[in-house]
């Protein structure tokens, strides 16, 4: 018998303390051009086993084909468009887990596990399962769809991070590697404008500040502040390019106390002001 490994792997290790239970699950057939809405803050996905959709939240969209999972892990109102006649396995879950703010902060808004029936031959029929018993109605069916569910959404979480969707996958095992490192990764992501110092950075992990810096330092491969400036000037990447603040604006919403500051610690990360970086990326876009 060959024995399994049970620790030293962070992701088996979270998956361990994963506890979800479906809310909602149908599967619908859905013509070309047909749209749905969906409303709520509840962990959703959606499985397309024929044809394709869009998938549309908060300025964000994906496109999900024949055989693609997409996990929504902080859930929210969004809109599905069929582009070309679809069938549909939709559900809700409640998440219950300590790993929930690692989960939440690090994952992105729309997560695609492309080609996921084909990557993970099982989820075929584990998805299958989840449908016959819907519509049976059996004894204990909701019992049977949420453990179904359960095994489905941590293979597409790992099919996710095996197949380097997402530039955040190396902070997404940084957290399941470090917990404490995480509560500081998860406050910088969620507040990047707020004026953080690595001793108020420590207080948030729990920890002295010498070991804080050590660790964060050992685990990122980044200094504490380096990492929150990288942080910042991606996100004034995304304010001035896609939703075209003006440079006043985005040093406002970043924190910086002057124009002057912002434009400095820009022209450090990305070798060009503000102004220029947004000409050159207008006229990428353009071309």
């Amino acid at each position: 018998m060959t024995s399994v490994a049970t620790s030293g792997d962070p992701l088996s290790d979270l998956i361990a303390r994963l506890r979800w239970t479906v809310t909602g699950f149908e599967t619908s057939r859905l013509a070309s051009g047909s749209r749905t809405s969906f409303a709520g803050d509840t962990v959703t996905f959606h499985h397309v086993a024929a044809g394709s959709v869009r998938i549309d939240r908060r300025g964000e969209s994906a496109t999900v084909r024949a055989g693609d999972f997409l996990l929504l892990p902080r859930g929210g109102t969004h809109t599905l468009t069929v582009t070309d006649d679809a069938e549909v396995s939709s559900g809700t879950m409640l998440l219950d887990s300590s790993a929930a703010p690692a989960i939440g902060l690090c994952l992105p808004e729309l997560l695609v596990a492309c080609g996921f029936v084909l990557r993970e031959p099982l989820v075929a029929s584990l998805l299958a399962g989840m449908r016959a018993e819907q519509s049976r109605a059996r004894p204990g069916s909701a019992s049977v769809v949420t453990a179904l569910a359960n095994v489905v959404a941590a293979s597409a979480i790992r099919t996710w991070i095996e197949s380097g969707c997402g530039s955040n996958t190396s902070n997404w095992l940084i957290s399941l590697r470090d917990p404490q490192i995480a509560l500081a990764l998860e406050a910088i992501h969620s507040d990047p404008s707020s004026p953080w110092t690595v001793a108020s950075l420590a207080r948030v992990a729990q920890s002295s500040r010498s070991i804080f810096s050590e660790r964060f330092h050992a685990t990122v491969g980044d200094p504490p502040l380096k990492y929150l400036a990288r942080v910042r000037m991606a996100r004034a990447m995304e304010l001035l390019g896609r939703e075209g603040l003006s440079v006043s604006q985005t040093a406002a919403m970043l924190g910086y106390g002057s124009d002057v500051a912002f434009s400095r610690a820009f022209r450090r990360f990305a070798g060009a002001s503000p102004s220029e970086w947004r000409r050159e990326h207008a006229a990428l876009s353009v071309a």
